[in-house]
């Protein structure tokens, strides 16, 4: 009798970013020894499994054993691509020449620049000798460009055609293309290969065969030149949710795309950077590959500017003893009232940091976002105040001091929002990096200017 096996979709029980457990299996699998039933089993997986596997490795030679199991070059081409910069280097040093060509040559013209960009020189030099010369050339005519920019970037294959061709011809140009070609857009240029317009496959196939080009294609192409940095490349695909950009030289001849594929490790690593950023850790740091002596070195200068703003809230706290000793009820609300203006500090400073890396607000509409997020904070400050103010009312029996904390919250969180957003701007402004105005700077700014805030307008009020 036969038995048919299912194999079922994965239940809720696991987190979305925790491997699947068959890749666990095969980690113990391999360092108990089990290295001949192995390659056969890590070929059936995905190239990004296989990058998992690999990137959990307990160091660089275990790392190089476990890529060698991958018999097809095109997925451990693939799966090297998904690796650190760290273990990229190392096998591509260290593993047989002849494979790592094979494998280099299988890979898009961009990605392979970019990882032999990577290696040092001698390395470079000797896996470039190796490889055909269609391929050499590709590779130097992307090494020729900055490091980070659309033209280290951009992909050779498209399909360009003049202006004055024929829907038909266009048709069977794109007919021609070899299979591995992926044609998103047909780009249209004149005599001088200058990008005059673009045009999708449905438009050739629904146009008249004898008609031109120029009588249907789009006008004017959204572009990037090969020096446009690919932060911003990766800002546009967000922005117009393209599938590809053709980039331009300085005369506007079309010399490539980026494609949607070719940025997204440039998302991934821009959103990484700003979260990192934003909590006042260095992003080139690997705490995994790094000891913990060297990782506390690193966190420790980030963290003076919050300590020494911790010195002065206590100083402050002296300066107004005699109100806490006043009213010791002031105290019972310090912390939910610095909180909350730390909270909403953290959520307007996210939206602006964030907004200004996506291209959706720029520096010019700062004082828009200033009168919303000063509405926004009178709004969540009033209600929160108003809840505030009640609670002490019913429970300490003090209208003065109902008044006081509920003014204090309102004052409070409107700054803190103001606080939050102005400061990624004015860093965007002088032309540093805006991430850094989410970090513990702006939370001590908020919370050392919270603490004066609260405990003048307490004295006030209560003529102490």
């Amino acid at each position: 009798m036969s038995m048919a096996v299912a194999i079922d979709e994965p239940v809720d029980t696991e987190s979305p970013d925790d491997p699947p457990l068959y890749i666990e299996a095969i980690e113990r699998l391999f360092r108990k020894g089990g290295i001949a039933r192995l390659s056969p089993i890590v070929d059936k997986l995905l190239p990004a499994d296989i990058a998992h596997l690999i990137s959990s490795a307990r160091d660089n030679v275990e790392a190089k054993a476990i890529f060698g199991l991958i018999t097809s070059a095109k997925k451990a081409g693939l799966a090297l691509n998904e690796l650190g910069e760290d273990q990229q280097k190392y096998i591509l040093s260290n593993g047989s020449q002849e494979r790592m060509v094979a494998i280099l040559e299988d890979l898009p013209a961009d990605v392979r620049s970019r990882l032999i960009g990577r290696l040092d020189s001698k390395t470079g030099e000797r896996l470039m000798t190796a490889m055909g010369m269609e391929r050499q050339r590709e590779v130097n005519a992307l090494l020729q460009y900055l490091p980070h920019t659309a033209g280290s970037l951009m992909s050779f294959r498209f399909l360009a055609l003049s202006e004055n061709s024929l829907a038909a011809a266009a048709m069977q140009a794109v007919r021609e293309l070899s299979s591995g070609e992926m044609i998103f857009y047909v780009y249209v240029v004149d005599e001088q290969n200058r990008l005059t317009g673009v045009t999708s496959l449905r438009h050739i196939l629904l146009a008249p065969p004898d008609e031109p080009l120029k009588e249907f294609m789009i006008t004017p192409v959204f572009s990037v030149t090969t020096g446009t940095h690919e932060d911003k490349v990766a800002q546009e695909f967000s922005r117009l949710g393209l599938l590809a950009i053709p980039v331009l030289d300085d005369r506007g001849g079309l010399r490539g795309i980026v494609t949607v594929d070719d940025v997204l490790h440039v998302i991934q690593d821009m959103a990484t950077r700003d979260m990192l950023k934003r909590a006042g850790v260095d992003p080139r740091f690997d705490i995994m590959a790094t000891s913990f002596f060297s990782v506390a070195k690193t966190r420790i200068p980030w963290l003076f500017m919050p300590f020494l703003g911790g010195l002065l809230a206590a100083f402050t706290l002296k300066q107004f003893e005699h109100t806490l000793a006043a009213v010791i009820q002031l105290s019972f609300f310090m912390p939910m009232i610095f909180g909350m203006a730390g909270n909403v500090g953290s959520q307007a400073a996210t939206v602006a940091v964030r907004s200004l890396a996506t291209g959706t607000i720029r520096v010019s509409q700062y004082y828009k976002l200033l009168f919303k997020e000063i509405s926004v904070g009178l709004l969540i400050g009033g209600f929160y105040g108003l809840c505030l103010a009640l609670y002490a009312l019913i429970v300490f029996k003090s209208s003065v001091l109902a008044f006081t904390v509920g003014v204090s919250i309102l004052s409070n969180i409107t700054y803190a929002g103001i606080i939050a957003s102005s400061i990624p701007m004015l860093l965007q402004k002088m032309g540093a990096d805006p991430a850094i105005g989410g970090g513990p700077y702006v939370l001590t700014a908020i919370d050392v200017l919270g603490v004066i805030n609260y405990l003048l307008m307490a004295t006030v009020i209560y003529g102490l």
